[in-house]
């Protein structure tokens, strides 16, 4: 056997597993850098002295029924939902607050929604690292809170900001579709 034959062969052969290699690892950076449906979003708010920061994820109407269907059901036993896409949505709040008169500590917080034909409880969950709200366990809350949603314009993408702001308030809200929920955060000091 000719020796010349033998390493054109070993060296076509380690060219081709080298060549796969690469291919699949360009393919694996392709997937982590591909476009999330529900884009990511942050949501910053000066209250006072201290911020008030608002991390999640965005999904879009896209002519889908949204309220009281499989994507946010309302009917049968009550169930968190994330209030938003993908991992929790969370807040962190730098200073003690009050969520609709009741007290919070500083920290962050997964935020859940149980959303129902009357009133929304929402929640406040110690666990802010979940994903969604697959992992929630009620004995982590820290706070919950019963509010009215009421109806806004069309908002196609999911999206939280706040309004009526003083030096020591604002009203947070949710808007989605044509669903707007509100509830005011004051700071505990200011009280």
């Amino acid at each position: 056997m000719n020796t010349k034959w033998v390493r054109w062969g070993i060296a076509t052969v380690a060219a081709a597993v080298i060549g796969l290699g690469a291919m699949q690892y360009a393919r694996a950076q392709d997937q982590k850098r591909r476009i999330d449906v529900s884009p990511a979003a942050q949501t910053v708010q000066r209250i006072g002295l201290s911020d008030v920061k608002v991390t999640y994820c965005r999904p879009g109407v896209k002519g889908r029924e949204i309220w009281n269907t499989s994507i946010v059901p309302y009917n049968g036993k009550p169930m968190p939902w994330r209030a938003g896409a993908n991992e929790n949505t969370v807040f962190e709040f730098e200073a003690d607050v009050m969520i609709e008169g009741q007290p919070l500590p500083a920290g962050k917080y997964g935020f859940h929604i149980i959303p129902t034909d009357g009133k929304w409880t929402l929640i406040f969950n110690k666990d802010s690292a979940g994903w969604g709200s697959f992992r929630y366990k009620q004995e982590n809350d820290a706070l919950r809170v019963e509010v009215t949603p009421g109806e806004g314009p069309h908002e196609e993408w999911l999206r939280y900001g706040f309004d009526d702001l003083s030096t020591t308030s604002a009203t947070a809200y949710l808007a989605w579709e044509k669903k707007k929920v509100s509830f005011k955060i004051e700071l505990a000091a200011a009280k």
